[in-house]
């Protein structure tokens, strides 16, 4: 069995997660006049194949433009964002509305001079995105935090802080990785070779052992807040008080944060944890209603008698290959009893994909699904693939249950019928 990190995102987040995540082409603004929208605009394909154009109307071309140029210049707002934050403009306002005067006088070291031009004009771009307020009274700007903008503050305990999610999006190497995205499409160079290897040299996992402090505090810190996200997200959208006077053993748990979490808020639910002996051996005493047991998942002798199996981010792709999968939920079928079932928490990628969806849970998981792709993460499934693996193993797909984490849906297995 292996473990690994987790991931999500409460809808309340979405709107912050959809700016970071929006990185367009980067290229200089130019303004395009009305009578060029018919002429043929030259491009940088090194396409063998000339297909026929698609010929649209003028009143389309003009309709079409603006998504068009908001999408190819959304990355100004993500780099806007990113500079605010490093800047700790987010803390220095607070509950405060401020001018940029009061705000530069914060910013820097004491023999700094801070270009107020340039922070009033990033200011006013991320207004335009919802992280800001504006006022302008007696010839001043004034802002103040929205209630996304203020998602990045630091120091507000009990409240959610998405600071290190833009560091470590925005942040150099994983920016310069899409840049790399054409030539491994392309399969140029070193075919194999991930976009993120590519732009930096060496690998994801090589960068972030090398010495990179930052880069790897941004990065595990992301990873708790999607971590710790999802566990709240699982709580609420499951009825868990339908498994009363049951026992559900989470695979792969760790040191038992889900179970923890149901044992408190469901006591009448008993929780037991599997993993390894070794990760048994090392775990802290189990939290209060959890029960520690070593075992193997390949190995059904070793599950405890159980009615339901619950198993988080353990049959992603970038675990195990899916002949592995389908052994990992077939030796889950031989431990438990005919009316048992398996809860799976993954993502879960719509089986069609509509054309410009506003759905901000949709988005998001397209935007991490292609992210993953820098790093040579295997893909996210689709709806029509978990009913596939679900079907290979003798099962079916009983519910797909959203929760406020787009990477953490929760998928409902019974056994099917003999």
């Amino acid at each position: 069995m292996k473990t690994f990190s987790k991931k999500l995102v409460s809808s309340a987040l979405l709107p912050l997660f959809v700016i970071v995540g929006h990185v367009g082409s980067i290229s200089a603004f130019g303004v395009v006049s009305k009578s060029a929208i018919g002429g043929r605009i030259a491009t940088t394909s090194n396409s063998a194949r000339e297909a026929n154009p698609k010929v649209i109307s003028l009143d389309d071309a003009e309709a079409s433009m603006q998504p068009l140029m908001q999408l190819s210049s959304a990355h100004f707002a993500s780099q806007a964002l990113r500079a605010v934050v490093q800047l700790g403009i987010p803390d220095i306002l607070g509950s405060e509305c401020m001018t940029v005067s009061e705000m530069a006088s914060h910013v820097g070291a004491n023999d700094d001079i801070v270009n107020e031009d340039a922070l009033q004009r990033t200011l006013r771009l991320l207004v335009t995105v919802g992280i800001l307020q504006e006022k302008f009274e007696h010839k001043k700007y004034s802002f103040s935090l929205t209630n996304t903008g203020a998602l990045l503050q630091t120091n507000v305990p009990g409240q959610p802080c998405l600071a290190p999610v833009v560091q470590h999006w925005m942040e150099r190497p994983l920016w310069d990785s899409w840049l790399d995205l054409p030539d491994y499409i392309a399969g140029k160079g070193e075919r194999k070779l991930l976009p993120f290897d590519r732009a930096n040299g060496v690998s994801s996992d090589e960068f972030y052992g090398q010495n990179n402090p930052d880069s790897l505090r941004f990065a595990n810190q992301f990873v708790r807040f999607i971590s710790d996200g999802e566990v709240e997200a699982i709580l609420k959208a499951f009825d868990w008080n339908s498994l009363s006077g049951k026992t559900v053993v989470d695979i792969g748990g760790h040191y038992g944060g889900i179970m923890s979490a149901v044992a408190k808020k469901f006591p009448e639910v008993k929780c037991i944890c599997l993993d390894l002996p070794e990760v048994v051996l090392s775990a802290p005493p189990p939290p209060p209603g959890v029960e520690f047991v070593g075992g193997n998942v390949f190995d059904p002798s070793t599950i405890p008698a159980c009615n339901v199996i619950f198993m988080k981010h353990l049959l992603d792709k970038c675990m195990w290959d899916e002949e592995e999968s389908i052994r990992i939920l077939q030796s889950c079928h031989s431990a438990l009893p005919a009316d048992g079932t398996v809860i799976i928490g993954e993502a879960v990628l719509p089986n069609h994909n509509d054309v410009g969806s506003t759905d901000n849970n949709f988005q998001l998981q397209m935007f991490m699904d292609a992210f993953f792709l820098l790093v040579g993460r295997e893909g996210m499934r689709t709806e029509y693939e978990w009913s596939e693996l679900a079907a290979q193993a003798g099962y079916t797909i009983q519910s797909i249950i959203p929760t406020s984490s787009p990477s953490c849906y929760l998928i409902v297995l019974q056994k099917a019928p003999t």
